[in-house]
């Protein structure tokens, strides 16, 4: 494993909106709560010229399915377009249920699908119920890919498509990433207080190898709320120069609820659809989840040295 690049310290957060320190709204309003290789040898998303200093970043999961489901995902589409992000990260099952060529069509594409030209994904379960064609024929990506933004290298990798050889193109990344920080995505969270999924131990080599490069942020989704962690090492506990895991699955489908809180969860949010999104700047990182209302239910600010 590489050795971690030196990190950063300062950690600003703001709590507005949705969020209720130590209780929750209404579902109908949006719950939250506070502290307490592969062979497709293809090329990168193109996605849209980026500049150079600040920049938005939209990021979510868990989108389009049919009837009402792609009401939420429609919602969430004009959400992302109305913040004019440089770049869309997908974070995993995109097309429910089975990730066909068909449902990327009817559901995905009709939804989020103007998105498409600024769009880096990553492929979810569900697109492996029909062994990833559609999802790879509709996004023409590799399984493991890495591009610049912003000053910024991020690195999606397709837990599916084999966990070591995820975890090898990780740790190359972060080994020549250099000066510029680092953000990795993926579909399965490590850390989670998802009531369907939950915490996955199954994910540590992912996390490890992220932590171990020197990755600031982790975005996942596959649990359909909205939670961050505070910043951890690669055993899971706080460190001031840790890791920050992020999940984003409220993009449209199914919504669903935590059991409990896992530790070091430092904000949930649940009962909404709605997105992260990430600034981007060469000496750290805003982030703010909005949901489709557009109210703010986690914000801060993290600062690199």
């Amino acid at each position: 494993m590489v050795a971690r690049r030196p990190f950063r310290s300062g950690l600003a957060v703001v709590a507005a909106g949705l969020v209720v320190v130590g209780g929750c709204t209404s579902p109908s309003s949006g719950r939250s709560s506070a502290p307490a290789g592969s062979e497709r040898a293809r090329s990168a998303p193109s996605g849209v010229e980026v500049p150079t200093g600040n920049c938005v970043v939209a990021a979510a999961g868990d989108v389009a399915a049919e009837d009402d489901y792609r009401r939420g995902a429609a919602r969430t589409a004009e959400l992302i377009a109305a913040a004019r992000p440089v770049k869309v990260l997908a974070l995993g099952d995109l097309a429910y249920s089975d990730g066909t060529a068909a449902e990327f069509s009817d559901f995905y594409d009709r939804t989020w699908g103007d998105l498409r030209p600024i769009t880096a994904p990553t492929p979810g379960n569900h697109e492996y119920h029909s062994d990833g064609t559609g999802y790879f024929d509709y996004f023409d990506v590799p399984a493991n890919y890495a591009f610049d933004l912003c000053g910024w290298r991020v690195v999606s990798v397709d837990q599916y498509a084999g966990m070591g050889e995820a975890a090898d193109f990780i740790e190359a990344e972060g080994a020549s990433a250099g000066d510029r920080p680092l953000l990795v995505f993926w579909h399965e969270p490590r850390f989670s207080s998802g009531k369907t999924h939950g915490t996955n131990p199954g994910l540590q080599p992912l996390w490890e190898a992220a932590v171990g490069a020197g990755a600031e942020v982790v975005l996942n989704a596959h649990d359909h709320i909205y939670e961050r962690f505070e910043p951890m090492g690669a055993d899971g506990e706080p460190r001031p120069e840790g890791t920050v895991e992020f999940v984003s699955g409220n993009g449209g489908h199914r919504l669903r609820d935590i059991a409990g809180r896992e530790p070091h969860s430092a904000a949930v949010v649940v009962g909404t659809p709605g997105v992260l999104f990430l600034t981007l700047r060469a000496d750290g990182y805003d982030w703010s989840y909005r949901d489709v209302e557009d109210r703010t239910g986690d914000a801060g600010t993290r600062a690199l040295p």
